[in-house]
């Protein structure tokens, strides 16, 4: 199997016309295109990554325990953090 690379933009109109070089061997082909990754769907995947990782993480007594009276003291001492966001 034979593979050539090369980088295009994709025009206005989605139509591209592809030479190969002479050397490449004629005859049945597939032909696959790659959509360059914008950088949000980049950010995206690496923090979905991270959130998958702490998902598998698991939790040691001590850290549940913290959780659990954290929680407690929640319901016990309610707040609201919206009063600390600034007036512009």
């Amino acid at each position: 199997m034979q593979a050539h690379k090369l980088k295009v933009n994709i025009p206005k109109d989605h139509q591209l016309e592809i030479r190969l070089p002479d050397d490449f061997p004629s005859g049945p082909a597939e032909v696959i295109v790659l959509a360059a990754r914008s950088e949000s769907e980049e950010s995206r995947r690496l923090m979905m990554e991270a959130v998958s990782e702490l998902r598998d993480l698991q939790r040691t007594p001590e850290e549940d325990l913290i959780l659990d009276e954290f929680e407690e003291f929640r319901r016990a001492n309610p707040f609201s953090l919206s009063s600390l966001a600034r007036e512009e």
